[in-house]
């Protein structure tokens, strides 16, 4: 007797995924490359479009802008990393800003471009308004979903407080140590990269915070 396989469509839909990503960080890496040519202000998102062989709609079915495109940081904490901070241990502020810590730094690590166009992205924003707004709109979006993240951990309301307090100064924490990364040019140091600052930054907050941290 012959037995059918149970999962024919499993790598059909880890392919797509894979595809997506891809498509993802090719429209980035032609932002940043055609910016760094022409000026951000002459690039369009015909331009973006055609350099990787994809239509204006396609390019709007993965980025509401060329702004977007250009600042393509990570989004939405995995369901991976957010199960493994929920599951963690300890309610207090300076167990979950550890964990969260751990979870963005990793992150970061896995979803944001490579260092170099990462380093051009924040120098274009310093010029660019546009840009700037929508690196932090960006980030208040991840905020809100960390927020909910942690109310998910501690039993406490995504709308309270101090679930939105602790997302407040988790996305700070991360946006400072990428700052301090851009500002030191160490992305030109073999092996580090923006994760590495950006946990040295929940270490710092952690030891400044101290035993009040400690529930």
């Amino acid at each position: 007797m012959t037995v059918s396989d149970p999962q024919p469509s499993a790598p059909a839909e880890g392919l797509r995924a894979r595809r997506r990503r891809q498509t993802r960080a090719e429209l980035h890496a032609a932002t940043v490359r055609l910016a760094r040519e022409h000026g951000f202000a002459q690039v369009t998102v015909e331009m973006i479009s055609k350099e990787v062989g994809v239509s204006p709609r396609t390019f709007f079915n993965y980025f509401p802008s060329k702004e977007a495109a250009l600042f393509a940081l990570f989004g939405t904490v995995p369901p991976a990393l957010a199960d493994r901070f929920a599951e963690g241990e300890g309610s207090g502020t300076d167990a979950v800003l550890r964990d969260l810590g751990d979870i963005l730094a990793d992150h970061l690590q896995e979803a944001a471009p490579e260092p170099q166009e990462l380093e051009d992205s924040l120098r274009i924003a310093e010029g660019v308004p546009s840009v700037l707004a929508t690196f932090l709109a960006q980030c208040e979006a991840v905020e809100r979903d960390l927020a909910g993240l942690i109310a998910r951990r501690t039993g406490t309301p995504p709308d309270g407080e101090a679930a939105e307090l602790l997302a407040g100064v988790a996305m700070a924490t991360v946006r400072s140590g990428i700052k301090r990364w851009h500002q030191s040019g160490a992305h030109a140091d073999e092996g580090e990269g923006p994760a590495e600052r950006v946990r040295e930054s929940f270490d710092s907050l952690r030891t400044l915070l101290g035993p009040a941290a400690v529930q």
